[in-house]
């Protein structure tokens, strides 16, 4: 009988195509029969044939040559507009196409992967949504993703299982994920006081790792649809960006902020020479210029010098801060073995497998 290890979460951007990422690689290093399933993916647009870029990945990496993209994601819903394209007559096909493609690579395997939507709730209105759709492959097990790095996450976890158990489905272990490191003596304390009380299995507790989690200048430059002016710094598009500034302030103000963080973002506008130098001259991935307007020939200069990339954005300040805060950073590929590390050292796979 194929076992299902169907990850989900109440909240979105829980990192269950990270977990995703950790899992297949173990289960290959291990010798098992899988397969990786997704059964709604969100392209990019609303209106292209983009295909999910976390499936894409996956696909280009760690299942390479395993199987087609539409029998590992059999059905698409952007995430804009989705509201106004999907309705509750579009319910059993899609339902029947989920159920028939999950049935043909499930045949010759011992284990899948199920990747949850970005949350159980999304999808409700018309039945297609991640217990909806456990319930008809025959699934009663889920895993449940808890990315909180607060008290929250324990009525959201006890909230999702009172809904589980009404929708007649079980929450049959957590992983946390994500973790701030000085949380995860509280998550324990957790875990003893009002989980393991339960027999709720936690399957590991997973810091949140600052090289895995933060995106790179390539993400950024893509989330704010900005255009790099200096392609002398190319290279430094693989740079990770751990912090962002805004500079609003004079240049001997902004200092104080920059030299207490590492590998920033500066985002500041194009006419602002002063504070562009002198971010450079500190510990920044990205130089993110406003408005589109281009800044002064000594900047780029050195901004060349030491391959910083200098991003033009088309927005205001506010918008593009706000684009960022949008931004779902990726694992890239050299990051996949730093994936495995930490799935082997933090989930208990000897109770996954047994």
């Amino acid at each position: 009988m194929v076992k299902a290890f169907y990850l989900c979460s109440l909240k979105e951007r829980a990192g269950k195509s990270f977990l995703s990422i950790g899992f297949i690689q173990k289960l290959q290093k291990e010798g098992k029969k899988f397969a990786y399933f997704k059964p709604i993916g969100c392209p990019k647009g609303a209106f292209s044939l983009k295909a999910d870029k976390d499936i894409d990945f996956i696909l280009r990496t760690v299942y390479k040559g395993k199987e087609p993209y539409d029998k590992v994601c059999p059905i698409s819903i952007p995430d804009a507009y989705y509201i106004d394209l999907i309705d509750a007559d579009k319910k059993v096909e899609y339902l029947d196409k989920i159920m028939s493609t999950y049935e043909e690579i499930s045949k010759a395997v011992d284990y899948v992967i199920i990747e949850g939507a970005p949350s159980v709730r999304k999808f409700v209105r018309v039945g297609i949504d991640d217990v909806s759709i456990a319930k008809s492959l025959g699934i009663k097990d889920m895993i449940y993703v808890s990315p909180e790095s607060s008290d929250k996450c324990i009525d959201n976890i006890f909230f999702t299982k009172n809904y589980f158990d009404f929708r007649e489905v079980n929450l049959s272990a957590i992983i946390f994920n994500k973790i701030d490191f000085e949380y995860i003596p509280r998550i324990k304390e957790l875990q003893k006081g009002h989980i393991d009380k339960y027999n709720i299995p936690v399957l590991g507790i997973i810091e949140r790792s600052i090289e895995l989690f933060s995106p790179r200048v390539m993400e950024v430059l893509e989330a704010i649809g900005g255009e790099l002016i200096n392609e002398a710094a190319t290279a430094g598009l693989s740079n990770t960006v751990e912090t962002i500034i805004i500079g609003a302030m004079n240049a001997q103000a902004a200092l104080k902020y920059l030299r207490q963080v590492k590998k920033a973002a500066v985002i500041t506008g194009g006419d602002r020479a002063d504070l562009a130098l002198a971010a450079l001259n500190e510990d920044v991935s990205v130089l993110i210029l406003t408005g589109f307007i281009q800044p002064d020939a000594k900047v780029v200069n050195v901004a060349n010098e030491k391959k910083i990339p200098i991003i033009l954005s088309p927005s205001d300040t506010y918008t593009t801060m706000r684009n960022l805060e949008r931004l779902k950073p990726g694992i890239q590929e050299d990051e996949i073995q730093a994936v495995l590390d930490l799935m082997e050292s933090q989930i208990d796979w000897e109770f996954l497998l047994k």
